[in-house]
């Protein structure tokens, strides 16, 4: 880790595109303002670990290959023949609607 001194109104470069610059100093808070290219995402260190937290969660609730084979089943007819399925995937359950074609030749509608 580099330490560096600087006093209120001094900044230092990161590589060519950005500048750290300290604004302010009061008791032990420093501010600082940080000029950088846009597509660039700055974080603070707090906010940053909820982030990664969080992506950690989604990718442990990813579904499964089961739940994709049961969704295809559903959606192609096979297993179960009636009515709606119901598909869990961790703590999210997604209830699925089996459409079919009208078979008198009039036009059927379901509810969503």
């Amino acid at each position: 880790m580099l330490i560096l001194t600087r006093k209120p109104g001094e900044s230092i470069f990161i590589g060519d595109h950005i500048k750290v610059t300290v604004v302010e100093q009061k008791g032990h808070q420093v501010r600082i303002g940080i000029e950088a290219p846009k597509d660039l995402r700055i974080y603070r260190e707090e906010i940053y670990e909820q982030i990664v937290e969080e992506n950690k969660q989604a990718a442990l609730g990813a579904g499964t290959g089961a739940d994709l084979d049961s969704l295809a089943a559903a959606w192609t007819g096979e297993g179960k023949t009636s009515g709606a399925s119901k598909l869990s995937s961790g703590s999210t359950s997604v209830d699925i609607q089996k459409v079919a074609g009208p078979k008198d030749g009039n036009k059927e509608t379901t509810d969503e």
